[in-house]
């Protein structure tokens, strides 16, 4: 009697049609495509960090070597002429770098920030324009008193970030301005 109970269950088995494999591999599939789309956005929010991370890096040196500008016109002197050579130029010079279009130029000069920026391509650079002179407010030109002009400077800073293409040129770059008035 024994033996007909294992043939009863061996019957059974035998008439089962296997939707346990057909659930188990739709949930497999599901599964799959889940933590597909897991990887391919915890990669894409990467990549979004790491060009945040660059254009931070571009932004921090580019603001270095503005301050350098700044710090320049602040302690020296007497500057030199602004001739259009060297990062000196007069206010929209066409011979000055142009660092805001897609091919820029590095025109006819341009000052390197002097101290490395930890994780840059590149050194930042800068240029300087002379802009015009003016009379300070509330002063009176009158015979026999001297009046000290007040001059003001554009300052033009780029930055680079990190990442470079194969060619070993970066990604990356910042471009900062500002008007600078000397004491």
């Amino acid at each position: 009697m024994s033996d007909h109970v294992n043939i009863r269950q061996f019957n059974k088995r035998a008439g089962q049609s296997g939707a346990a494999l057909v659930v188990a591999l739709i949930f497999l599939v599901l599964m799959s495509l889940l933590s597909t789309s897991s990887m391919k956005s915890a990669t894409m929010q990467e990549r979004m960090a790491g060009n945040t991370r660059d254009y931070n890096l571009g932004f921090q040196s580019a603001e270095a070597a503005l301050r350098e500008a700044e710090d320049y016109l602040a302690t020296t002197v007497n500057l030199p002429d602004f001739d259009d050579t060297n990062g000196h130029y007069v206010l929209n010079s066409p011979n000055r770098p142009t660092w805001q279009s897609y091919t820029p130029t590095n025109g006819a000069g341009f000052v390197t920030y002097p101290r490395t920026v930890a994780g840059t391509a590149q050194a930042p650079r800068y240029y300087i324009e002379k802009l015009t002179t003016a009379a300070p407010p509330g002063t009176e030109i009158e015979a026999g008193t001297a009046v000290g002009d007040i001059s003001f400077y554009r300052i033009t800073a780029v930055g680079y970030g990190g990442a470079v293409d194969e060619a070993g040129d970066p990604l990356t770059s910042v471009v900062l301005s500002s008007v600078y008035r000397r004491p």
